[in-house]
Parts: structure tokens; sequence; C-alpha cells
């Protein structure tokens, strides 16, 4: 269960740029990531250095954990959110700059056509994979040991975007056509209910009472859930369901009939159903699989890129 949010509205977000620089290098060390859905007109490269949890970018939903790295657009709505039993807490690096801050002149240079082009496409989020991603980690933690407002800390950061503009390793996250302004007005709805979703996850959780907590008639919240994240809310709750169970076939060893309860399915041949149209293998062949080595987060773990970062 994740911790209730501190508001289910997006919010701006006013983001501190250091006297004397032109960008922000924050780290956060908390004891858990809260579900704080917001939004600023910085451009945000984020760097998960612990924690495990869920990401929401646009009408984008998936986990996270150690490693992951993504690059925001401007004022696009997001937010990782952790689970507060976590037991060695979280921590982040987050650098945010404004790119009106540089001037029109510095992204009109050519040099810089591939970098503002990324910037574009960074509108609905980019998750950066593979090497890219393991390169662009030890960047980030070596300009952590370089004084704010140095040349040395922005060379950096013009070199880590443009090895991702480069990169191939890119995945998209919002859908495309993704519209930040035009989903604004529906987000505080859209707040309430995802909050509700994820604080009930592993109980009963039906469209009715989603479509009270949003404050709409069970018509209207068909329409309302599926035009904001472009999916029923059956489907939503189901993989989000199939999700929680995949972490718990891996890290733990609780029965298969037991990890589908605890994920909220309360019918066995559903889960085993749900869990093969998603994933296209069983439970049981999923955490056979998991436990003989078999990358199946697309993730390396976090001993490894760490190790490659320092």
């Amino acid at each position: 269960m994740l911790i209730p949010p501190r508001t289910t509205r997006v919010h701006y977000e006013d983001v501190p740029t250091p006297s004397g620089a032109s960008f922000a290098l924050r780290e956060f060390r908390w004891p858990h990531f809260p579900f704080n859905w917001h939004y600023h007109p910085e451009v945000e490269l984020t760097l998960i250095v612990q924690g495990a949890g869920r990401r929401f970018v646009g009408d984008s939903v998936e986990d996270f954990r150690e490693g992951d790295l993504c690059l925001l657009g401007a004022n696009t709505p997001h937010c990782w959110a952790s689970h507060p039993e976590a037991p060695r807490g979280v921590q982040s690096l987050v650098i945010q700059f404004l790119p009106a801050l540089w001037g029109d002149a510095f992204w009109k240079l050519p040099e810089m056509r591939a970098i503002g082009g990324l910037l574009e496409r960074a509108r609905t989020g980019l998750a950066i994979r593979g090497e890219t991603r393991r390169a662009i980690g030890g960047m980030i933690l070596q300009m952590t040991r370089e004084p704010s407002g140095s040349w040395r800390r922005l060379n950096l950061l013009l070199a880590a975007l443009g090895r991702v503009a480069e990169s191939g390793e890119c995945v998209p996250l919002a859908q495309a056509g993704y519209d930040v302004a035009g989903r604004q007005a529906a987000s505080p709805q859209l707040g309430r209910v995802l909050e509700y979703i994820h604080r009930h996850l592993g109980g009963e959780l039906t469209q009715h009472d989603a479509a009270a907590v949003a404050g709409l008639s069970p018509a209207a919240f068909s329409q309302f859930f599926r035009r904001a994240l472009g999916k029923t809310y059956v489907t939503y709750v189901n993989e989000l369901r199939i999700r929680q169970a995949c972490r718990a076939l891996i890290e733990g060893d609780q029965s298969v009939a037991e990890v589908a309860f605890a994920a909220g399915f309360n019918n066995l041949s559903h889960f085993n159903a749900q869990f093969r149209r998603l994933k296209r293998t069983t439970p049981r062949a999923f955490r056979e699989a998991s436990r003989r080595g078999v990358n199946l987060r697309d993730l390396d773990s976090p001993e490894d890129w760490l190790g490659a970062f320092r």
C-alpha cells in the first residue's frame, strides 16, 4: 500500500535554481517517495539510486527500482511513489533546468539541434535503458563531485544530453499524442482515483466505488477513465495487480495462490488467466525463470549498474 498523497491534484512545483548556476542538481533521501503528482516548466533528468515502487509519467504507469533513469520534458505530470515499509529508504538524483534560461541563440546553434530535438521528444517522457543508462548514470554521479556553477558540471550535463540524443535506447513513456495541457483539467479527478486504487490494490476495487471517488456516474466515469489513460478501469487494475504479483513471485516464497489473493484476485483461475494474458506464461513458470536468472524486468541488478557508475 502506498502512503496517502499530500495532494491528489496535479500541482505546479516551483523548482529552485541555486545561486550562480543555470540548473539544479538535487539529491533526495527520504524514508519513501510519496504520491506527489506535479509538473513544472523545467526539463528533468531523474536517476533512482535506491528504492522501488511505481512511476507515473503522463498516462504511463510502470514499476521502477534502483537504476531507473528518465528524461521528462517541460510540464509533463509525473511522480515516483514507493512503499512506506521499504527497509532501506529511497534516494534519487534529480537534474532540472529551464531551457529558456540558456537563451534562444544557444538553442539555434547547429550543434544543439540534436539535443533540442531530444527535449521535444521528452515531452511524453523517455525511459533510458541499456548501456546509455549506465553511461548517463555515471555522468550524473560525476556531476555530484563538481561544484555547483562550475563549467565542468554544465559540460557533463550537455555531454549526457548529447549521449541520450544519439542513443537508440530511449523508450517513450506516455502515449504518442499525449496532450499535457489538454488533460490537466481532468487531473484532479484522475489523481483522486489513482490514489484510491493504489491504497486499496489488495482489496475490493469496484468501478462503482472509483466513480464515486471521481464524483462521476459509472457511465461517465468509464468514458473519463478510458480517455485519460487509454484503457478501461478493469484493465488498468488488473495490470497493476499482475505487476504486484510479479514482484512477489520474484522476491518472495509465497505460494501462487497466496500471491494471487494478496494482489487482490479472489479467484485463482481468473488470476492465472490474467497472468498468462499479460505475461504470456504461467505464474509458476515466471517464478522458475526468474530464479534461473532470466532477465524478466529489462533492468540489471543494482549491484551491476552501481558498480559500473562508480
